[in-house]
């Protein structure tokens, strides 16, 4: 009960419309909730109201969607990483592990629970690992992507954080993560929020781990059997990397 029995909470944050996406991951990485050890779920937040029977449908077949209540948006990304914690906190808080993803992911499920029963991790503490970005700057200019204002971002260096693509957390940080969002000035790029400037707060540690590579790859068996998170991944392109994680021929040094 409560995920007592799990290893490991896969949480993947989705768009409405991206149901492509989230079938090519259920056919592929996601495959491995089917072990008693691992469960995955994806995130959505509010549905536009044409798409509401279509996600019903989904919903009634595979009974994986957690939809949030804030409009689905990029500027509302950190709403629903809050909402995916909150859930995470209210039903499943006795899984020792909780990853964040997204649907453009490639995950090396056995590899990542590797990693997290190794030596030195198995019995962390609030900790997140991930690709941990460390005394970045904030983006003054309006144009780009991750623009944050001085109203918004005052500091002139952003906390270290972990990148939004993929980040592991040991559980016992989701409760007091959920606790201090109401405290902070609200930043809209969620990991710099929940894993900066919460996770700052806090006291958490941040661990960089470079097989959270949260980029595009080389497609190679080697370089995917290697990793732990694979970013920019379309949906067709989940099986390829499905198939040269299965892959027995390629001999990879270790």
């Amino acid at each position: 009960a409560l995920g007592a029995r799990l290893r490991l909470l896969v949480l993947v944050t989705s768009a409405p419309a991206h149901a492509a996406a989230r079938d090519a991951v259920r056919l592929t990485w996601g495959h491995y909730a089917a072990r008693a050890d691992v469960a995955l779920a994806f995130v959505l937040g509010a549905p536009p109201d044409a798409l509401r029977p279509a996600l019903a449908a989904e919903d009634a077949m595979y009974g994986d969607l957690v939809v949030g209540r804030s409009i689905d948006s990029y500027s509302n990304l950190t709403l629903k990483t809050l909402s995916m914690l909150e859930w995470a906190d209210t039903y499943c808080p006795r899984a020792p592990r909780l990853l964040k993803t997204d649907d453009d992911m490639f995950i090396n499920i056995p590899r990542l629970l590797e990693f997290a029963a190794a030596p030195g991790r198995a019995n962390a503490t609030r900790t997140i690992w991930g690709k941990v970005v460390r005394r970045s700057l904030p983006k003054r200019t309006t144009k780009s992507k991750y623009y944050l204002s001085p109203l918004q971002y005052p500091a002139r260096v952003l906390p270290d954080f972990a990148t939004g693509p993929a980040y592991l957390l040991t559980a016992d940080c989701v409760a007091p993560l959920l606790a201090a969002a109401p405290r902070e000035r609200y930043v809209r790029l969620e990991d710099v929020f929940v894993t900066g400037v919460l996770a700052a707060r806090l006291g958490l540690r941040r661990q960089h781990a470079p097989e959270f590579y949260n980029k595009k790859v080389a497609p190679h068996p080697c370089a995917v059997q290697r990793g732990l998170a694979i970013h920019m991944v379309r949906y067709h392109e989940q099986f390829d990397l499905w198939r040269k994680l299965l892959d027995g021929k390629t001999k990879c040094a270790s």
